[in-house]
């Protein structure tokens, strides 16, 4: 008998003179979408602080407002924790000047660089301290729930795992289902497709981010022409020169 280099010797059996055909092992792979829908979506608090920090470490503070600031001086507003002064004009600032722009008035920036950096670095530990308590409370609640779970029987991890899995598999999210519906007027059944959209956590998460924040009331900045009187008359001293129209109403006699 002729041999090969991978028959055996001394066999006889014809399926020993065939090779085996070799099977690549898939090392499973974790999707990078999987492992950011792990991750918890931020708090309105929190992107609102990671955007104004950014926005300091973009921006040079020489760029005006587009949204042209707010004139209210701390009446309509509250006062900003950032810059509550203008350093340059004086000017109060509310909340809704931001300390990543000028001055609305003087168009001066509101921060030096080092009081810029310090901010930055403010805002960072105040996100850090957020995203603590906010993981503290999310594990509070988890415990919490686990405590009120008594004593009924739980599952595994494992076997949990297995069963989502199974019940993924079975019944995916984007699967198609037929509909039947009746005509009213030709009393015939129809038969339709549909197809629910996926929405991924990336998506939400998203589409949070782009909420638009409430619109408030700005004051806008005081006319650049001052509204003053001329100069009174001698023969009516009293006389009203600013045009307001005021009606003299005599006392009434008894």
């Amino acid at each position: 008998m002729h041999h090969t280099a991978w028959t055996k010797k001394g066999s006889s059996v014809p399926s020993d003179w065939i090779s085996p055909k070799s099977q690549p092992q898939i090392a499973p792979v974790k999707s990078k979408a999987k492992q950011k829908d792990s991750t918890p979506p931020k708090s309105k608090e929190v992107r609102r602080l990671e955007k104004l920090r950014d926005d300091l470490r973009k921006s040079s503070g020489l760029d005006k407002d587009p949204k042209g600031g707010c004139f209210c001086q701390a009446r309509m507003h509250v006062l900003s924790s950032y810059t509550p002064i203008c350093r340059s004009c004086g000017l109060i600032l509310c909340e809704l000047n931001l300390p990543n722009f000028a001055c609305p008035h003087c168009s001066a920036g509101l921060l030096t660089p080092l009081a810029r950096d310090t901010l930055v670095q403010k805002l960072d530990d105040s996100i850090a301290s957020i995203l603590a308590k906010e993981e503290e409370e999310r594990q509070r609640a988890i415990q919490e729930a686990r405590n009120a779970e008594g004593a009924f029987p739980t599952l595994s991890a494992a076997a949990s795992r297995a069963l989502g899995s199974d019940a993924q598999a079975s019944h995916p999210v984007n699967q198609t289902h037929k509909v039947l519906s009746l005509d009213s007027k030709t009393r015939k059944v129809k038969v339709s497709s549909f197809t629910p959209p996926s929405v991924s956590r990336t998506a939400s998460t998203e589409k949070l981010n782009k909420e638009a924040e409430p619109e408030h009331k700005r004051v806008p900045p005081p006319p650049a022409e001052v509204i003053c009187s001329s100069a009174s008359n001698l023969q009516r001293p009293w006389a009203n020169m600013r045009g307001l129209n005021i009606t003299y109403v005599p006392p009434s006699r008894v």
